[in-house]
């Protein structure tokens, strides 16, 4: 098992290292910090809702977002969620809309997501697709941590003619410590990579703290 988790660490510090820009083109680089409050709990059998506030802060403004999701479990291994995200920046808001299909096998679950996004005087609605592998192990009793690694893809713009493009790579690692049988909280660091054209990749170094209920 410690075998296997070299080798997920490993993976992980792999991509990221191929991930970095040629260093005559070397991105920009900013930092923020995420809070988040959230809870989830059985509302009927197989069927879950999870629900989360959100604050993003960084230099110069806050991002707030309010965000629910209901889960179906479909199989053993297999369940569908759909949800609704509500993102407020400074008076400017978008709508997100999302559907996933999440496989878990052992300890590694794989994510698919397809956001529709509706954004303050756009042309559009905006699409977006998503794919995350996850791995999570136990560190001791009522710890345990994670490795994830997600591409965000914008298949359609909010402008007209805009483009097709990978939207971020974000590259997480957590820690999660139970507090009691209802509470856990999670620090992590978040690394999103912007690939953007002529040179203009960004890079956004995320601390992350979250609070988590079961209802």
């Amino acid at each position: 098992m410690h075998r296997i988790s070299a080798w997920v660490t490993a993976g992980f510090a792999a991509a990221m290292v191929i991930m970095q820009p040629d260093p005559s083109r070397a991105a920009a680089s900013d930092s923020e910090f995420w809070v988040t409050a959230g809870g989830q709990g059985q509302v009927a059998d197989d069927t879950s809702l999870g629900m989360r506030v959100e604050n993003r802060r960084r230099d110069g403004t806050d991002d707030w977002i309010l965000g629910a999701v209901v889960g179906v479990k479909l199989a053993e291994t297999i369940n569908l969620g759909v949800g609704l995200d509500v993102q407020e920046t400074d008076g400017f808001t978008e709508v997100r809309n999302f559907q996933q299909l999440t496989f878990t096998r052992g300890r590694f679950d794989l994510r698919s997501r397809i956001e529709e996004r509706f954004f303050d005087n756009a042309e559009r609605m905006s699409l977006r697709l998503r794919q995350r592998i996850r791995y999570q192990q136990p560190i001791a009793q009522g710890t345990s941590g994670q490795l994830s690694a997600e591409l965000l893809y914008q298949a359609r713009d909010r402008t007209v003619g805009g483009p097709s493009r990978i939207d971020q790579w974000r590259f997480i690692t957590a820690v999660s410590r139970r507090l009691n049988e209802r509470l856990s909280l999670t620090g992590g660091y978040l690394l999103i990579i912007r690939p953007r054209p002529d040179g203009a990749t960004r890079h956004t170094h995320i601390p992350q703290l979250t609070l988590s209920t079961k209802f």
